[in-house]
């Protein structure tokens, strides 16, 4: 990826690779909003709220060509834990039995999702979001104004930093009410 290593170019450096991606992540994102509307379990408020931001965020993340650099983390590294989970959940069809090798495989994708959320959408969403808040505060700061670099469109950047902290606050929900009553289940 060639975007400049400066906050001007994390905000508004092109990156063809970015673009491909977006492009994956608004399809997944809508894709899974529209099917989860169909599946009891995901037809919640949490759910359809995350997947209507992050399909929202890729959709305009490539409509105004902006943050392509952040959008490698917050859609594609931040992903990485999802396919450990959807391995997880096939054990809900096809239950495994504990010292099977299916048994074996399903702990170990447990393990892996747990280590990989908490990496990715704890620990880096928020190490990420720091350096992306800073970066917007950073140009706006030292521009005046953003719309310098995208006339007419700095209100995206700051559309973007209140669907991140959104999205932030859904991980941690996820973790602390989803994943740790899970993780203290099994400890206990």
């Amino acid at each position: 990826m060639t975007i400049p290593q400066t906050p001007e170019g994390r905000l508004f450096g092109y990156s063809k690779e970015a673009d491909l991606l977006l492009t994956g992540i608004f399809v997944y994102q809508t894709f899974d909003f529209f099917c989860s509307l169909f599946i009891p379990e995901h037809a919640t408020i949490v759910y359809l709220t995350h997947h209507l931001l992050a399909g929202l965020t890729a959709y305009l993340s490539l409509d105004l060509q902006m943050v392509h650099y952040y959008s490698v983390f917050f859609g594609g590294c931040s992903e990485i834990s999802t396919i450990f989970l959807v391995l997880c959940d096939f054990d809900v069809y096809f239950p495994s039995r504990g010292g099977t090798v299916w048994g074996i495989i399903i702990s170990f994708c447990q393990v892996m999702f747990t280590i990989l959320f908490l990496y990715y959408r704890i620990i880096g969403w928020f190490n990420v979001s720091w350096q992306l808040w800073s970066d917007v505060l950073t140009v706006a700061n030292k521009n005046g104004r953003i719309d310098e670099f995208r006339p007419g469109k700095s209100w995206f950047l700051y559309s973007f930093l209140l669907m991140d902290v959104l999205l932030g606050a859904l991980q941690v929900y996820w973790f602390v009410f989803g994943i740790m009553p899970k993780i203290l289940e099994i400890i206990s």
